[in-house]
């Protein structure tokens, strides 16, 4: 399936002030990556209380983590700026925009990129929903629906669409723009459980998990994936298996843990594991028995006890369940079963300048561990 070269790119956090998020995206591209990835989301994943100088030195930069940039302007702009390289969403959802919204949105970058389009799309998470008065239900068959009416007006060539579905309705619909050298954009899905990888298999150009897995659970969902393209007749010559790494550099492992051991945005950054990944530590998640983690969090209700909860219990093992942290060396080595399981695109999204700081040497062992990756 697809390219047996390992590619790498790279997932901003497409937060004000602007200025620093294009100074990311063009270093990135010039360390090498080969995709730029935006979130799309309205909130956060940290509680306001912690995102001050007192408990990172991020925020002395980033006066918010809930300060959000809309990623299909950004995407827009960073195709004329940088251009010749992927643009995405990691990823959008069909609560807050329409599939026919969705559908115009990618075409359009599609135009502006020169086919480097790439509509990343999940089943949405709460936090970016619920709190705004969106009912946040029957996620999966809703991103269904919107995958078939996106690719209906991909492919309607201009002819009227009528379309009777459980979310939307459309009757004689015409979506005319005609798709960048008649291919439609790519899409790729953020998909875990069975019926997301049924549906990347279904729909899907290419797989964005953004949960960090084992090499045998990656090839277990890789396999479902292609059972499912079978069963609907897809060719997967050029699909193209992904995995988000979300990491925290410094000069060990061991290093980066004594920091965040110590960090209050750390103890707030695990209560995103689901309480299964608590349990496995013989722990109680603070939010809760059963507790789905990053899909049910609402960050704007998470307490400051709910925090000491979390900073009194958390172990190095929970904060490795989300996180690869070390060296660039000790990075590329833990991803190197995974890429052995058959992961060819690598997506890293950097957060220790939350726990350091940031700063130049942070920088350069980004650029390493660019360097590392694409080297496998």
């Amino acid at each position: 399936m697809g390219n047996e070269r390992v590619t790498v790119g790279y997932q901003d956090g497409c937060l004000h002030p602007l200025w620093l998020g294009r100074l990311g995206l063009r270093l990135a591209r010039i360390f090498g990556a080969e995709s730029l990835w935006l979130p799309d989301h309205f909130m956060g994943w940290l509680p306001g209380h912690v995102w001050s100088e007192e408990h990172t030195p991020a925020a002395a930069i980033v006066q918010s983590s809930d300060a959000f940039l809309d990623p299909m302007q950004i995407l827009a702009t960073t195709a004329l700026r940088i251009p010749g390289v992927d643009l995405g969403t990691a990823v959008t959802e069909p609560f807050r925009r329409h599939p026919v919204s969705l559908a115009q949105s990618f075409a359009t970058l599609d135009h502006i990129s020169k086919g480097h389009a790439i509509l990343g799309i999940g089943n949405g998470e709460r936090e970016n929903v619920e709190p705004y008065g969106m009912d946040f239900r029957l996620q999966v068959s809703r991103l269904e629906e919107a995958l078939i009416i996106i690719t209906k007006m991909w492919s309607s060539k201009g002819e009227p669409v009528t379309y009777d579905g459980r979310f939307w309705q459309l009757k004689d619909a015409v979506f005319n723009l005609p798709l960048y050298k008649d291919r439609p954009p790519r899409i790729w899905i953020a998909a875990h459980a069975p019926r997301m990888l049924g549906l990347v298999g279904r729909f899907g150009d290419g797989w964005l998990p953004t949960l960090k897995m084992t090499p045998a659970k990656y090839s277990e969902s890789l396999a479902a994936i292609k059972r499912s393209a079978d069963e609907h007749g897809r060719d997967m010559e050029n699909f193209v298996a992904c995995q988000m790494v979300v990491v925290a550099l410094g000069e060990s492992r061991d290093a980066v843990l004594e920091i965040a051991m110590k960090s209050r945005v750390a103890a707030a950054l695990v209560l995103i594991a689901p309480s299964t990944a608590w349990e496995e530590q013989g722990l109680k998640h603070p939010l809760g028995e059963g507790h789905r983690g990053f899909y049910d969090i609402v960050p704007s209700r998470v307490t400051e006890e709910d925090v000491d909860r979390a900073a009194a219990t958390m172990t190095p093992e929970l904060l490795l369940n989300s996180l690869y942290a070390g060296s660039p060396a000790e990075v590329r080595d833990e991803l190197l079963p995974l890429v052995e399981a058959g992961a060819r695109h690598l997506v890293v999204s950097n957060v220790a300048s939350v726990f350091t700081g940031g700063g130049a040497a942070d920088l350069w062992r980004l650029g390493s561990l660019f360097r590392k990756l694409r080297r496998i």
